[in-house]
This record gives structure tokens, sequence and C-alpha cells, in this order.
């Protein structure tokens, strides 16, 4: 596997790993979410704010990282996705990464936003093959020092 600061080198920032969450699931496409009710997609969201708290193993924030960079690498089976599908599916995952607040009430406050003036880059993403049934999500996220 690459540098998990690949990312962070392509972008000439530098940076401190935070956090390094890996879930058991592959982030969904951007076409699955757009077909889910509502309600649905609520319950999705829940889902991954149940992984990422898992992932956590009871480390709780001190406060969120301000100035956020992530790496998230996505290991699924046939091929991946088409960019637009792979980065509009992870809306959800990164719903649960921010900061809560009265709009999302998910959010678990590793990062402060997702907004270009908390994470000034779009996530560096790479999708990797893994065998049917074992796709999962490694996401690293690094707090930003330049």
């Amino acid at each position: 596997m690459e540098s998990p600061v690949a990312g962070l080198e392509i972008w000439k920032q530098r940076g401190e790993l935070k956090y390094e969450l890996s879930l058991p699931v592959e982030t969904p496409s951007n076409n699955v979410i757009k077909g889910l009710h509502f309600h649905a997609y609520k319950d999705l969201r829940r889902q991954w704010r149940m992984m990422v708290k898992a992932a956590l193993k009871g480390q709780k924030p001190e406060a969120p990282v301000e100035r956020s960079f992530l790496v998230v690498t996505r290991e699924c089976a046939g091929g991946g996705l088409d960019w637009d599908n792979a980065y509009g599916g992870m809306k959800p995952m990164l719903d649960c990464l921010v900061a809560p607040s009265d709009k999302n009430p998910d959010g678990l406050g590793l990062i402060l936003d997702d907004n270009p003036k908390a994470m000034p880059f779009p996530p560096f993403v790479r999708q990797l093959p893994a065998k049917r049934g074992a796709g999962r999500t490694l996401v690293q996220i690094y707090e930003l020092t330049t």
C-alpha cells in the first residue's frame, strides 16, 4: 500500500495524522444515495455514525480538527466507481465526521466542518481492489499545520 500521506504530498501540505478509522464497508455510490427516500438516507447516515463511533474505540475528540485534510481509501470489488459517484457517496460518512449541529445531530466532532474553510482541499480518494464482500473504507484525518 502507498504511503498514508500520499494525499498531503500532492497538495504540498503538512499535517499531523489525528485519526485513522477502518470502517467495515466501502462507501456507497452517489447513485445509490440519490435514489434513497429521506428516511432511508437518515438511517444510512446513522449506520455510518455507528461504524465511525465503533472505529474510534471509545476515543472521544477533545475538540474538532479546525483545518483538516482527509485521505480516503475505498476498497471494493469490481474496479471501483467513477469519480463523481465515489465522491458523492462519501456524504453520509462525512456528515458523521463533522461537529454536531442542529442541522446535523449525527456529527461526532472529529473535524470542524467539511466546507472549504475548514477543509481547504477535497479529500484525496484512492480506490483499491478487494474481494467481493470484503470491501472497506480507511479514513485518515490530518490536521493541517501549514
